[in-house]
């Protein structure tokens, strides 16, 4: 593995982390009443799963067909968690602006790493 491919499997695993705790942590938060009780553990299982994944898609014997979905996935989440904290944090966007602009810088960190895996 290259530090290119390290620093996907790892940024990856951490945007899907945020993601999937975020977003589960807020939908069942309010049944639970403590929010991060719910959103970490299931946050952390999608970040341990997409480490996985995309560790085991970038492997050198991988086919080159299936290098570019790994990456194009990898950077999508990375773009798609930093375009979103980035619009609703610092540029104070709604949640739908930030994540339209989120999902707009994901598309296109998506393809870049696709084309450099």
């Amino acid at each position: 593995m290259t530090d290119q491919s390290i620093g996907l499997v790892i940024g990856s695993g951490v945007a899907t982390f945020l993601i999937v705790g975020v977003a589960v942590g807020e939908l069942l938060g309010h049944q639970f009443g403590i929010t991060p009780l719910v959103g970490v553990p299931v946050g952390g299982l999608a970040g341990a799963l997409a480490v996985a994944s995309v560790a085991t898609g970038l492997a050198e014997s991988t086919p080159p067909r299936q290098r570019r979905l790994t990456g194009g996935f990898a950077g999508f989440t990375i773009g798609f968690a930093i375009g979103t904290a980035l619009a609703g944090a610092v540029l104070s966007f709604d949640l739908s602006s930030a994540v339209a602009i989120g999902a707009a810088v994901g598309i296109v960190l998506g393809v870049a790493a696709a084309d450099l895996v």
